[in-house]
């Protein structure tokens, strides 16, 4: 019994056909044609299947690509190279850029400001700061550039300590470096 719709009819064949793709013999309706030879059916689910996707293009349709001509080459390849250019000049300008993006290292932990004096004397304490944490200390050494008097070394049982040996005239209550703490220490005093 049929329903409504269009008939289908029966196409029956002297021999068996194959298909016009694929070379695979075909059993029963044929649903569809390609260069007037009929397809079998997993040939047809994939071309449906081709123009159902985005950007599918079906075997009707396909174009072969022509080679690019010298022009094109030498077009693609001035184009590559300014491209390159501007990557390079980009990386050096991001590169030379960098050091000022950077937080300076602190000059010193405490009070900041100081005048130039105390700053000498935070400088000079810098270099003890490295002598001491390489174990290299002099036998004699520096002096303050404000008082002219002599570092003051203090042997702890956990620590080496380095102060200024007049932090009072720097304005401080304390100025110094450690094996533990390499930074210099400017405490302020305590105001009354």
């Amino acid at each position: 019994m049929a329903g409504k719709g269009r008939k289908l009819e029966k196409v029956v064949y002297e021999e068996k056909p194959e298909c016009g793709r694929c070379g695979a013999g075909i059993v029963g309706v044929v649903p569809r044609w390609y260069d007037g030879k009929p397809l079998c059916r997993e040939c047809t689910f994939e071309l449906e299947q081709l123009s159902l996707k985005p950007g599918g293009r079906t075997i009707d349709t396909e174009e072969a690509k022509a080679p690019p001509t010298a022009e094109e080459i030498t077009r693609r390849n001035v184009l590559i190279g300014v491209l390159v250019l501007i990557v390079l000049v980009l990386l050096f300008r991001i590169y030379s850029l960098a050091p000022i993006l950077q937080s300076p290292a602190p000059l010193r932990l405490g009070v900041t400001d100081t005048d130039s004096l105390t700053d000498k004397c935070i400088a000079q304490l810098w270099v003890l700061s490295r002598d001491l944490q390489n174990k290299d200390l002099p036998d004699v050494l520096p002096l303050c550039p404000k008082s002219s008097r002599q570092y003051i070394v203090s042997d702890l049982p956990d620590d080496t300590v380095i102060n200024c040996p007049t932090p009072g005239e720097h304005g401080l209550a304390k100025l110094s470096v450690s094996l533990s703490m390499p930074i210099p220490n400017a405490v302020a005093r305590e105001e009354k």
